[in-house]
């Protein structure tokens, strides 16, 4: 406050609209962080079946493998003559796929994905934004201190 200036009265109503929206901004971003953990468990997951394809293309039928189950968990199994895989399309439907089709369609979910991170990053970074602004508003209407 400068000298000669008297201190602007505060809008009780403008202030709760203002703290309901921050605290909305603040619940959107933390849906959006949450988000954001999902698709990259999806990509790691995806990743992961990707590369054990291409380790399951370098042997040979019969060959004994280690399959990973997941959790760091692995059973013995052996690579079978059909080279074919069953890769999962989403709501509980499986499709049996080469090899080769399972790797490209692995790669396109894996795109897929990476670029739904990518938005929701985008707009969790927007979110911050304006979450950065209106606090900063609030305190220089309110002279409040966060």
């Amino acid at each position: 406050m400068t000298e000669g200036t008297s201190p602007q009265p505060v809008d009780e109503q403008k202030l709760q609209q203002d703290y309901a929206m921050l605290e909305n901004a603040k619940a959107q971003l933390e849906g959006l962080l949450r988000q954001q953990q999902l698709i990259q468990l999806a990509v790691d997951e995806h990743v992961r079946a990707r590369e054990t394809l291409k380790a399951l293309a370098k042997g040979a039928p019969g060959d004994e493998v280690l399959m990973p189950l997941g959790a760091d968990s692995y059973i013995p199994a052996r690579i079978s003559e059909n080279g074919n895989a069953i890769i999962g399309l989403g709501a509980g439907v499986s499709i049996q796929k080469t090899k080769d089709e399972a790797e490209k369609f692995l790669d396109s979910k894996i795109d897929e994905l990476s670029r739904g991170f990518k938005s929701v990053t985008e707009r969790a970074q927007q979110m911050e934004s304006a979450i950065q602004e209106l606090t900063e508003r609030m305190q220089s209407q309110y002279g409040t201190q966060a």
